[in-house]
């Protein structure tokens, strides 16, 4: 929520400026690259496995896809994440 409100205050902001379009994309990519920093660096403190990586069974096999939000607990050991 706190994501879409930045975007909408600095996208009403800068829309007047010559190169407001360039900073709205420009605040995408960066949104971007600081939630896949996040990603990786978010872990579960007894475990250490990536908090946002959650496992799925498919055929038989566990695959790892990522999630958007962090879950209340982790999906490998079970730990309430703080």
């Amino acid at each position: 929520m706190a994501w879409l409100l930045l975007f909408f205050l600095l996208g009403f902001g800068v829309w007047r400026f010559q190169g407001g379009h360039l900073m709205i994309v420009a605040y995408f990519i960066l949104s971007f690259f600081l939630y896949v920093f996040y990603a990786f660096l978010a872990r579960c403190p007894r475990c250490r496995m990536p908090v946002l990586l959650r496992p799925v069974k498919l055929f038989g096999m566990e695959l790892y896809r990522w999630s958007l939000l962090a879950p209340e607990r982790c999906s490998h050991c079970g730990k309430s994440l703080p």
